[in-house]
């Protein structure tokens, strides 16, 4: 098994780490390169614009280096909130950004001057909008530009009323210092193979957009699992695209019947800092839940909850040292987690968290399913203090 073990340090002093490396152990390396291929292969095989999603901090994977690296290749960005685009813009972003959640109409200045589109989902925040508007167009001569969210069954946010979306429409190309871009919808469920709920949102949406002059604007309504996996009967021109630019399956129901494979781009690695032996009887970790049935040797890695590690992976779920598997002993800590070892494991060895080592590999969708969570959410748990380490 030695020709599998992988030199935690010969990684971190690799010529190719381009980020600083600090003392902790525990690092999350992602793969620019493996992102922006992930990107380019779905807008070749879709043949539509693409706006990379890079929200909740890129899903965990860091929202500045991958928004860099994506915007050569990509036509526009969507965030959550205004604060991502003012990220975005602060690192020289300069393509149009989308903020997909709610603005307040406050930043009227701020979002006009900087190219950043404001989604519009109701006649009551467009109102809002047009006081500010009016209020305030003194201190810029760019338009706020709109894109208008239709509501066609998810139930979040967007137009319901086709007469309410209509008058909105006319209102704001009767009024100078406000545009239309694009309008869009969401669904419920692109990631249910056969589900009929898309089906009536995609007829909603259609129904909606007939009454407009849909030529005048940008329609966007796929995202990863839609563009990847649905033969659509909605004309649009550009999609959404998130978890599959990170490699992450929209749904594990989905893996061959995506139209495009995209590879991880995130790998998280710790390694053994103790080795404890154990005799039995003994007990290990909060609530003395694991009890050693026989002599045996636990590894101790500087991994916790606080660091995106979920607690009730102890049932079940496994990391990797020395090319196999390795399964917990106890409760995952807030900082720390024990591991049951092998002879051949020793001190310092890497430990794979999510990622490939030797034959085997540990992925985030195989974590969901330990944990009944999905691979979304593991990823954005990835916590601050769990360092990036980004390599081409």
């Amino acid at each position: 098994m030695n020709n599998l073990k992988i030199g935690y340090s010969e990684l971190l002093t690799s010529s190719k780490v381009s980020s600083p490396v600090f003392s902790r152990a525990t690092k999350a390396v992602i793969n620019l390169n493996t992102y922006k291929e992930n990107l380019l292969k779905v807008k070749e095989t879709v043949n539509k614009k693409v706006m990379a999603i890079v929200k909740a901090n890129a899903y965990g994977h860091g929202i500045t280096p991958l928004s860099i690296e994506a915007e050569e290749v990509v036509d526009s960005f969507g965030v959550a909130i205004i604060e991502e685009a003012a990220t975005l813009r602060n690192v020289g972003i300069k393509k149009p950004i989308l903020v997909l959640g709610y603005v307040d109409s406050e930043y009227f200045a701020y979002v006009a001057n900087e190219n950043i589109r404001v989604t519009l989902y109701s006649y009551a925040q467009w109102k809002k909008w047009q006081e500010q508007i009016f209020k305030k167009n003194r201190l810029t001569n760019k338009p706020v530009i709109f894109h208008l969210k239709i509501n066609t069954g998810m139930n979040r946010l967007g137009f319901k009323s086709e007469e309410e979306m209509l008058k909105t429409i006319q209102e704001i190309e009767s009024t100078k210092g406000a545009s239309i871009e694009g309008v869009f919808t969401h669904f419920a469920t692109a990631d249910e193979p056969g589900d009929s709920l898309i089906t009536e949102q995609e007829n909603a949406f259609l129904e909606m957009i007939s009454k407009i002059d849909k030529n005048k604007y940008i329609v966007h309504i796929a995202n990863s699992a839609y563009a990847l996996n649905r033969d659509s009967k909605v004309p649009f021109d550009m999609i959404r695209l998130g978890i599959s630019s990170y490699g992450m399956l929209p749904d594990s129901k989905l893996e061959n019947l995506l139209k495009v494979k995209t590879k991880p781009v995130l790998q998280l690695k710790t390694k053994i800092v103790h080795i404890q032996e154990l005799e039995a009887g003994d007990r290990v970790g909060y609530g003395a839940t694991y009890k050693a049935k026989k002599s045996e040797t636990v590894g101790i890695i500087p991994i916790g909850y606080a660091d995106g590690l979920l607690r009730r992976y102890a049932l079940n779920a496994y990391v990797l040292v020395n090319g196999e598997r390795r399964y917990f002993a106890g409760r995952v800590c807030m900082d720390q987690a024990m591991i049951k070892l092998e002879p051949e494991d020793c001190l310092e060895d890497e430990v794979v968290i999510y990622g490939e080592q030797g034959e085997e590999k540990v992925s985030l969708e195989m974590a969901a399913e330990w944990s009944n969570s999905i691979n979304y959410e593991l990823a954005c748990l990835i916590s601050e203090r769990v360092h990036r380490v980004y390599v081409k």
